[in-house]
């Protein structure tokens, strides 16, 4: 199976203007690029509304899609998702939205991390997979 993340990048030169606006086209265009070429499963960044999720899921023409977390923070991520899912998204990818901020911590601290902040998190962002989030 071929899944392929795509990200998009600010031109040097490229007012913060002109790539907001760009941005979900990039996002959209870059998913029917990709399965063009043969992706079976696309990582995408958040395409910025509910349009952009649906204009991403036309161009995946069926090919699920799940959103990146792209540093976002945890609350935004998680809004992120749930209109990305109601949009036509497949799904969400969370690694470091996680667990990221138990890296630098102590054993100790890391465990409580882990089991009190990115356990409850990942919990939520399953709810906001399933429609569940309210």
């Amino acid at each position: 199976m071929l899944i392929v993340e795509l990200l998009t990048y600010q031109l040097d030169g490229e007012s913060d203007e002109a790539y907001a606006e760009a941005f979900p086209s990039l996002v959209a265009e870059g998913a029917r690029l990709a399965v063009a070429c043969g992706a079976k499963v696309l990582k995408l960044q958040y395409p910025a509304s509910a349009e952009g999720c649906q204009a991403v899921t036309e161009a995946a023409n069926g090919v699920p899609w799940a959103v990146l977390s792209a540093g976002v923070d945890h609350e935004t991520f998680v809004e992120q998702v749930a209109i990305a899912m109601a949009n036509g998204a497949g799904g969400a990818m969370a690694g470091r939205a996680l667990w990221k901020d138990s890296l630098s911590a102590s054993a100790t601290t890391r465990k409580d991390y882990l089991t009190n902040r990115a356990l409850p998190r990942l919990r939520e962002l399953a709810d906001a997979v399933d429609g569940r989030r309210a």
